[in-house]
């Protein structure tokens, strides 16, 4: 009866998981969501580390932060994620938006004034 407890006990401890926030995070799209990339995926030579959402085939959609945050981040690269941008929450967490387009607004005034 003892052992039996105690491996009840552990096994809850050991395979307890994070309770992550319900209804604090929105689409970053105003459509419907469709994977077209999921996070750990099989690439030719690495796993993919994140997730690429469908765009009906079309350019130039309004892409919005998940959560408030601020921008913590700003990259743009030949390769990878292209133009990207990373907002910090305040609960910690970071999200991550790649292969944009164009920036707009104060983020397109900070990259043509910071730009080498």
């Amino acid at each position: 009866m003892r052992l039996s407890l105690l491996t009840l006990f552990f096994c809850n401890f050991i395979f307890a998981q994070t309770q992550y926030p319900k209804d604090y995070f929105r689409a970053p799209l105003d459509i419907p969501m469709q994977l077209s990339g999921n996070f750990g995926e099989l690439r030719p030579n690495h796993f993919h580390a994140g997730f690429d959402l469908k765009t009906n085939q079309r350019e130039g959609l309004s892409v919005h932060a998940i959560a408030d945050g601020y921008v913590s981040r700003i990259k743009i690269s030949t390769f990878g994620n292209g133009k990207c941008i990373y907002i910090t929450h305040p609960n910690g967490y970071t999200s991550v938006y790649g292969h944009l387009q164009t920036p707009v607004g104060e983020i397109l005034n900070y990259v043509k004034k910071n730009a080498l």
